[in-house]
């Protein structure tokens, strides 16, 4: 009896296309490239963007005044105000150490000038 549901099972098995106890086939593909370097990378043709000839950079004015306000601040100054505004210097009164002085900040951003009052 044992036998006949043996041989069931393996029939049905058999059928259903599983093999029993059969080596693994290790499958193995290997591929050799060789390339010669022509072409290039494009930003557009073929990538899903169009072409724009060469970058586009934002231009750029300079710090504003309260750019120049916090460079000043964080030099040592406190009470800064600005008393001119306009590019491409701007002038601010500030304290430093119980002191007043005239400071000048040029329009990238650099100290150019401390004068006491």
């Amino acid at each position: 009896m044992l036998n006949k549901s043996r041989i069931a099972i393996l029939a049905v098995l058999a059928s259903l296309g599983v093999a029993l106890a059969a080596p693994a086939e290790a499958k193995v593909n290997v591929g050799v490239g060789i390339g010669i370097g022509v072409g290039g990378f494009y930003p557009g043709y073929g990538y899903g963007g169009v072409y724009v000839p060469g970058a586009y950079y934002e231009p750029y004015y300079g710090v504003s005044c309260a750019q120049a306000r916090s460079i000043v601040k964080g030099s040592g100054f406190y009470k800064v105000k600005a008393i001119d505004c306009s590019a491409p210097s701007y002038r601010f009164i500030a304290w430093q150490g119980g002191s007043k002085y005239k400071v000048r900040v040029n329009a990238a951003g650099n100290i150019t000038g401390v004068t006491p009052l």
